[in-house]
C-alpha cells in the first residue's frame, strides 16, 4: 500500500472533522458505511449523519522508469455521505422529525443536507488555514476528474439518502525507503502531527509511517531502490561505485580511467 495514499486519507479525515454539519463523525475507510445489499437496498450501520473517506483504485501506466513501483499514478479518492430517517431528531411538542430545527425531515431536506455537506467538503479541503488540509493538498499534484453520484433507499421502512464524491487525482510519488524527508515535505509534516496527536492510534500510525521510510542507503543503492534498477543497468549509466580488482567498491576519491569506444579514456573520481 502506498504511504502517500495512507497519508492522504488520514489528512482528509482530520481536516474534515468538526468542519461540516456532520461534526466529528468523519470515518476513515469505514467498511459498508453505505452498503447495497443483495436485494438492492441501501443500508448503513451508522447512527448519525456521516462522511466516510476511502482511497480506492489507482493506475500508473505509460512510464519509462523501468521497474519503479513508488509512483502513485492516478488514484481515486472517495467521500461518501449519508443520512437516514433514524438519524433525525424529534420535536417533543409536535412529534415532527427534523434534520435541523426548522427543516422537517423530508426528501428535499435530505438532498439539501447532502448538497451542503458536499460543498463543505470542498471548502474545507481548500481552506488555507486548515493545517491538515494543507498537508492533503501537498500530497495531490492535480485533480483529473471529479464525479458526483447519489443513492437512496426506502426499503424496510427506513429512508436513507447517500451521496458520493469520487475524485481521480494525480498524487506525488512515494519516498523510497531510506529517503531523508525535509521537514517541510507534506509526508514529513503529516508524521510530525501524528506523533503529537491526541488519539494514540494516530500516534502509532505515524510511527509506522516513519519506520517505513527510515533507513540508510548509499547514493547508488538509493537510485536502484527508487527506480528498481539492476546492478548492471546502474553501472551502464555510470552511477554505480567504482570497483577495484578485488571486486570490492573502491574507496571514495579513487581515480580511474573509463575507456569508451571511439573516445579517449576519461578520468573519473569515485564518490
Amino acid at each position: 500500500m502506498s504511504l502517500v495514499r495512507i497519508g492522504l486519507r488520514i489528512a482528509a479525515v482530520e481536516a474534515l472533522k468538526g468542519q461540516t454539519r456532520v461534526l466529528d463523525n468523519v470515518l476513515d475507510s469505514q467498511i459498508a458505511a453505505l452498503d447495497i445489499g443483495a436485494d438492492g437496498a441501501v443500508r448503513t450501520d451508522e447512527e448519525k449523519p456521516f462522511i466516510a473517506v476511502y482511497t480506492s483504485g489507482a493506475v500508473h501506466e505509460g512510464s519509462n522508469d523501468l521497474r519503479m513501483m513508488l509512483d502513485n499514478g492516478l488514484t481515486e479518492i472517495e467521500f461518501e455521505m449519508g443520512i437516514s430517517a433514524a438519524m433525525t431528531e424529534t420535536n417533543d411538542n409536535t412529534g415532527e422529525s427534523f434534520i435541523v430545527e426548522g427543516m422537517p425531515a423530508t426528501d428535499p431536506a435530505y438532498e439539501f443536507h447532502l448538497d451542503m455537506v458536499a460543498r463543505e467538503i470542498a471548502d474545507t479541503l481548500n481552506d488555507p488555514a486548515n493545517e491538515w488540509a494543507e498537508i492533503y493538498r501537498g500530497l495531490v499534484m492535480s485533480y483529473v476528474k471529479i464525479e458526483h453520484a447519489r443513492t437512496s433507499s426506502g426499503h424496510i421502512g427506513v429512508k436513507l439518502a447517500g451521496r458520493q464524491i469520487r475524485v481521480t487525482a494525480q498524487l506525488i510519488e512515494d519516498p523510497a525507503k531510506g529517503t531523508v524527508l525535509p521537514p517541510e515535505a507534506p509526508l514529513a509534516r503529516l508524521i510530525a502531527k501524528l506523533a503529537v496527536h491526541a488519539n494514540p492510534v494516530r500516534q502509532v500510525q505515524g510511527a509506522i509511517l516513519a519506520s517505513a521510510i527510515s533507513g540508510s542507503d548509499e547514493p547508488w543503492d538509493a537510485v536502484r531502490r527508487h527506480l528498481g534498477m539492476t546492478a548492471d543497468e546502474l553501472a551502464a549509466l555510470g552511477l554505480s561505485p567504482l570497483v577495484g580488482d578485488d571486486g570490492e567498491p573502491a574507496p571514495e576519491g579513487t581515480l580511474a580511467t573509463l575507456d569508451i569506444e571511439g573516445r579517449a579514456g576519461i578520468e573519473v573520481e569515485n564518490g
